[in-house]
């Protein structure tokens, strides 16, 4: 009675006294620790955490979010290496400069970055009437295996359109509020698997040729509480087995998603004890994509998930495993500075490619945008890729569910200098939370005396030399009409988004200076803005998508194109405020309230 007494007392004592919600905490904390002792406040750290998130109305908070409704376990083992008193929990949850916790999402650490930098060549358009390449991109496929026609849509969890976990469909008044369709709903639903084989059977029947496909990641749907490694390791092998069935002759190359992570976004580095590695993930990945990996690499790939093949004679692929760099992979709040290795096995591949003169693409998931990559792995990856910005002529990026580009600049800080490098992130397939299914085909520069990426090792003449370009040369963007063909579920067509993007937003060819122009111009050309704004989630007014007409929201869409890592520096020049834009998906902390009513069930932790 007396604690609770004193907590009641603590929480008004802001009316009476300059008491921070800092000081407040860190009292209430102590206060229950000295309640319980100190060895029942570490059992006890899963209730406290809770306490703290509701008392301070804590809401847009990762831990809040993830671990403390749902990976206890993991969670546990995380704050007993990283917290040396009880209340540095609240430096942790509430990023308010409380205590001397230090903030691991914006921790920075430093690679040593080879010397010996080639001057730097500035990417120019690659010339017409030489051969090309062809390549399919397909990223963010989120099957859901349980999606149901007919179910609510509107549910009250963070996923929908399927049999919710009680086995009765959520209802108000006895009726479902919004049903969901029979080829997918955009909202909280993900891809029906009919959806999926509808897709890949359209690609194999009017893409034609495609020399090579890449999937960068996230395959499983957002089930997030459901998540085991039985269920993802069914879900790797099926996919798996599913593209490679609508292109049995073509090679395909995967990059690791955070839903890949079990728990969701946490991939454990080996530092971690072993009953928490991935293993299993790997080894069932290597299994799965047997023919398209090169046996040399299996090792690495069953380590880390990384792998590097050479696709053509001096072109090489490089599959990256950036989850060790997602902002909520608590295993990292442990330490972050290149867990694994991956960053440094990134610049042992790409040095070896650079002294053969080979050039490079990069398939990964996670960009290094604001909010979405730790900022130490971020600006890392950034001042590589810098290093080797004549080698990595492409990069190809998921895990945002829309279509959009960043820009690489030889200063990460600074938008004048010289842009070096694009990052494209192509659409997903599934519609969570505000998009229509879409696919991306490159056209690439092809294998021909003096293209982009073959050369004579011995050639040294300035017409070779003038040759290293970029190798991107245009791409085309299909998409999925959800309100038409739920319309009309018996005739449903995949159409054309655009043919070229080169021809869509006015550009002469894919170089970054091309890029980089195309922002100054959105600033001003509505049009053109309106455009890239459309596509950006392949949809319309016409079909519900709400327009962007404040200078503050189409800032936050120019602004996200220059970062890609986490800094305002970038955007200084955009009148106005700025805007991000947001998803309307929901938090996955909705769907875990009766976990939490369970675990704050116990008596000897009692609050």
């Amino acid at each position: 009675m007396l604690l609770g007494l004193l907590v009641l007392s603590l929480a008004f004592q802001g009316t009476v006294v300059a008491v921070t919600e800092c000081e407040e905490c860190k009292s209430i904390v102590d206060l229950l620790q000295f309640e319980w002792g100190e060895k029942k406040t570490e059992e006890c750290v899963m209730e406290i955490a809770v306490f703290i998130c509701e008392t301070f109305h804590i809401e847009d908070n990762d831990v809040c979010n993830f671990i403390i409704s749902d990976f206890s376990d993991e969670f546990m083992y995380v704050i007993s290496k990283i917290l040396v008193t009880p209340h540095q929990l609240c430096g942790l949850l509430m990023k308010n400069d409380c205590g001397d916790f230090i903030d691991p999402l914006a921790e920075v650490w430093n690679m040593t970055i080879p010397g010996n930098q080639p001057k730097y060549v500035p990417k120019q358009v690659v010339p017409t009437g030489n051969p090309t390449l062809r390549a399919l991109h397909l990223t963010d496929l989120h099957v859901d295996m349980f999606y149901t026609p007919g179910l609510e849509a509107q549910c009250d969890t963070p996923q929908c359109c399927r049999p919710q976990d009680m086995n009765i469909e959520i209802v108000e008044n006895g009726a479902v509020k919004q049903a969901a369709g029979p080829w997918g709903t955009v909202g909280s639903c993900d891809t029906p698997y009919w959806l999926l084989t509808n897709m890949l059977q359209h690609i194999a029947s009017t893409a034609g040729q495609l020399d090579y496909v890449m999937v960068s990641g996230d395959l499983v749907s957002h089930t997030v509480w459901a998540y085991t490694p039985e269920t993802h390791s069914f879900m790797v092998r099926n996919l798996s087995d599913t593209i490679r069935s609508f292109f049995p002759t073509t090679p395909v190359y995967f990059a690791v998603g955070n839903h890949e992570g079990v728990p969701v976004d946490n991939i454990a580095p080996h530092f971690t004890p072993k009953k928490y590695h991935m293993d299993w993930l790997y080894k069932t990945m290597s299994d799965s994509w047997k023919g398209w990996i090169p046996e040399d690499q299996e090792k690495t790939l069953e380590y880390n998930g990384c792998y590097m093949k050479k696709i053509y004679d001096g072109l090489r692929l490089i599959s990256l495993n950036n989850v060790y760099g997602d902002r909520i992979n608590f295993w990292l709040y442990i330490n972050q500075t290149d867990p694994d290795g991956t960053l440094q096995w990134l610049i042992t591949q790409l040095q070896d490619a650079e002294n053969v003169g080979d050039k490079v693409h990069i398939v990964a998931h996670i960009p290094g945008s604001d909010g979405e990559a730790l900022e130490g792995y971020a600006l890392n990856y950034y001042k590589i890729i810098n290093r080797f910005t004549n080698t990595v002529v492409g990069q190809f990026f998921g895990h945002t569910h829309s279509e959009k580009f960043y820009m690489m600049y030889s200063d990460p800080d600074d938008f004048k200098s010289t842009p070096n490098n694009v990052v494209y992130s192509a659409p997903s397939v599934t519609p969570y939370s505000d998009f229509f299914p879409a696919y991306r085909i490159y056209t690439i520069d092809g294998v021909h005396s003096g293209s982009t990426f073959v050369r004579n090792r011995f050639q040294v003449s300035s017409i070779y030399l003038n040759f290293a370009l970029q190798q991107v040369i245009d791409y085309e963007e299909w998409y999925f009409n959800l309100t038409s063909n739920n319309a009309n579920p018996n005739n449903v067509k995949w159409e054309q988004l655009y043919m070229s993007a080169n021809a869509e937003y006015g550009l002469k060819g894919q170089t970054p200076d091309e890029y980089n122009q195309m922002i100054e111009r959105m600033k001003t050309d509505t049009t053109l803005f309106n455009k890239y704004f459309e596509n950006h989630y392949r949809r319309s007014v016409y079909d519900g998508l709400q327009p962007c007409t404040t200078q503050e929201c189409r800032n936050g869409y120019l602004c996200d194109a220059r970062q890609f890592h986490q800094t305002n520096k970038l955007c200084t020049d955009l009148e106005g405020q700025i805007s991000k834009p947001k998803e309307t998906k929901k938090k996955y902390s909705a769907r875990f309230v009766t976990e939490k009513s369970k675990k704050r069930g116990k008596e000897e932790c009692k609050i």
